[in-house]
């Protein structure tokens, strides 16, 4: 298996400068690059969860506080977060 990947990373890296160098965007379909392309979106998506989950737990919460500072601190935090979030996405989407 780790043979496997080592040999699925070194085609798709090989493909990926090939590809760059001739029109600046990775766009070979073979196997490896489709592996190594989704392996690559799950780590987006990791490393994204923590901050969703945290978001929908504030927006829950917020529902639930009556106004007041409590509500307004969490609501500032919660607005923190979308920001945090929406700049990360855009930055893995290289927007």
């Amino acid at each position: 298996m780790v043979h496997e990947m080592s040999r699925f990373n070194e085609t798709a890296r090989a493909h990926m400068s090939r590809d760059t160098e001739a029109g600046n965007k990775w766009i070979c379909e073979c196997r490896e690059c489709h592996e190594i392309r989704s392996l690559v979106g799950m780590e987006k998506v990791l490393d994204v969860w923590t901050m969703v989950r945290e978001l929908r737990g504030a927006q829950d919460r917020l529902e639930q506080l009556p106004d007041g500072p409590d509500k307004h601190m969490l609501r500032d935090r919660y607005l923190r977060l979308y920001d945090e979030l929406a700049a990360r996405v855009a930055g893995q989407t290289g927007q």
